[in-house]
């Protein structure tokens, strides 16, 4: 396998497209959670149109936009005509207060603000004095007021219908792995948020890697509920853009257990406390129920337990075992996988580390947990447990083509 010298983002975006040019690229559900979807043909059309509007605008090459919002469709449709264009999108978390918008926006010296719905065009409207360079605020959702500063997207889009597409190629062509992809705020835990700078070379290089450090299949799909302006959340729907997987979205992170349900995905990305919170939930239910079901699932517990120290040893699942296995997967374990919505074959967790009981029992139940490490820096990724080689406890292996030293 060779790691390949991309120009820059777009460049990797158009492979993708060309190869998997009418296959499903991103899925997401409306109120009642109806699906829809589009495929990478539509999804590369898309990215133009939202270049041309850029363009309209009079946005440059090297400017910053920033994003408002909670995880969603029309982020990630952002953030890649961003990185197409040579403009480096800023995340802010849907839950920062205004004052913290603020510092973000002029510390980043953003230029536009893509705001979720009403509810945080609120708080930029509440800071609209000390933010002057914004020129425009563009609503992912809802209806703009009766103001020349805000518009909704159906309305930032037709302002590039007039564009014509060799003015966007000519930028797109322009685009050098050395410019500014994002910047990334992180949590400001010794003072104020830092924006850690990351180049189109960063994240076209981790997302070989992560290609290359994992066992993926042509039509998996990847489920996302973690907030975008974190750089987890954003390396791994960069990844899945490069290995041609469907992406699709949560409604909020108050739906999640449903909207895992809708979505199916064979894998996702998860922090520790999301497990923690599952684990919590299935002990307590079974608490309740008590009598037989406990010891069911106690007795289930056991043989997992059993089994995911055997695979993990490499050593032999006799056939007693296999099949006390598989009634323990009937009876319980079943219903554990369904509540994920059924295809989860493993799943990645990272930000923080995560207690290796919990991951020996999600194993035990058939749901590998993978546990990496990285920082805002790197992307996000330097280390990573296997499919077939992996440990509890441990953050595993350096991703492929990391190099690490200990000084």
């Amino acid at each position: 396998m060779l790691l390949k010298d991309y120009k820059n983002y777009h460049e990797m975006l158009r492979e993708t497209v060309e190869r998997y040019e009418k296959q499903k690229a991103f899925r997401w559900f409306d109120g009642e959670g109806n699906p829809k979807s589009i495929n990478w043909h539509t999804f590369y059309k898309q990215v133009k149109d939202v270049a041309k509007s850029l363009l309209a605008l009079g946005v440059e090459r090297g400017d910053k936009v920033n994003i408002l919002s909670y995880t969603c469709y029309k982020w990630v449709l952002t953030d890649v005509a961003n990185m197409c264009m040579g403009v480096a999108t800023v995340g802010i978390y849907q839950s920062n207060l205004p004052a913290d918008c603020d510092y973000i926006i002029n510390h980043s010296d953003g230029v536009l603000v893509f705001a979720e719905n009403l509810a945080q065009l609120e708080k930029l409207i509440a800071i609209r004095n000390n933010i002057p360079k914004i020129r425009k605020v563009i609503l992912f959702q809802g209806e703009a007021p009766a103001d020349d500063w805000v518009i909704n997207y159906d309305e930032f889009l037709e302002l590039g219908r007039s564009i014509d597409d060799s003015l966007i190629t000519d930028r797109f062509s322009q685009v050098t792995a050395n410019d500014t992809a994002g910047i990334v705020y992180t949590s400001g835990t010794t003072g104020v948020p830092k924006g850690v700078v990351l180049t189109h070379d960063n994240i076209t290089f981790t997302c070989q890697s992560v290609e290359h450090s994992g066992t993926f299949q042509e039509g998996d799909d990847m489920f996302v509920f973690l907030p975008l302006a974190h750089v987890f959340a954003r390396t791994c729907c960069n990844a899945a853009i490069k290995l041609g997987h469907c992406t699709s979205f949560a409604r909020s992170i108050d739906t999640i257990v449903q909207d895992f349900q809708l979505a199916s995905p064979h894998w996702f990305i998860s922090v520790p406390r999301v497990f923690e919170k599952i684990h919590s939930k299935i002990l307590s239910d079974i608490e309740a129920k008590g009598g037989i079901a406990k010891r069911i699932f106690e007795w289930a517990c056991t043989v997992g337990k059993e089994v995911s120290r055997r695979t993990i040893e490499k050593r032999a699942i006799s056939l007693v075992l296999r099949l006390q296995y598989n009634l323990a997967t009937t009876l319980v374990f079943s219903k554990i996988k369904k509540a994920l919505g059924g295809n989860v074959k493993w799943c990645i967790s990272g930000a923080a580390p995560l207690n290796p009981e919990i991951a020996s029992f999600f194993h035990g139940a058939g749901i590998l947990i993978l546990e990496g490490l990285g920082m805002t820096e790197n992307c996000s990724f330097s280390n990573i447990n296997r499919q077939d080689n992996f440990q509890f406890g441990v953050v595993g292996p350096p991703g492929q083509w990391v190099s690490q030293r200990i000084d």
